[in-house]
């Protein structure tokens, strides 16, 4: 019997859901975050916002979505296929967070962001304890 052996089967519309959830996420993170945006400059905003957004993303639509489909082509109930692809989604989640704090290309970028949101909350709570206008 095979456990998770399975071949995933990939679909030109899982990687327009992943452009357009992504595109989505950073659009949001670029309108709601002027401060960490100022911070960064726009570009450097833009690219580590998707950056910290690509696992979770790639997880949920890529890799669910394709396991899920290979599960029920493989003869797999709807039900059996959906709880077998939230294994490998889980995985696929926690590696690529993995990467980008630590591989060093990736983290660079995303501990910018990371000390971007720390200073903008520094200076919040200085604001609302009194300390500085």
């Amino acid at each position: 019997m095979q456990a998770f052996a399975v071949q995933p089967v990939f679909t030109t519309t899982q990687a327009i859901w992943f452009a357009v959830l992504l595109t989505l996420g950073v659009a949001v993170q670029l309108a709601f975050s002027p401060r960490r945006r100022a911070i960064m400059g726009g570009v450097s905003f833009a690219a580590a916002s998707a950056l910290v957004a690509m696992p979770a993303m790639a997880g949920v639509t890529l890799v669910r979505g394709a396991y899920r489909l290979g599960y029920l082509e493989e003869g797999r109930g709807f039900l059996e296929a959906n709880l077998r692809s939230v294994v490998w989604m889980s995985g696929a989640i926690m590696l690529g967070q993995l990467v980008v704090r630590f591989v060093p290309p990736f983290s660079l970028l995303a501990g910018a962001l990371r000390d971007a949101g720390r200073d903008v909350w520094k200076a919040r709570i200085g604001r609302w304890m009194g300390g500085t206008r």
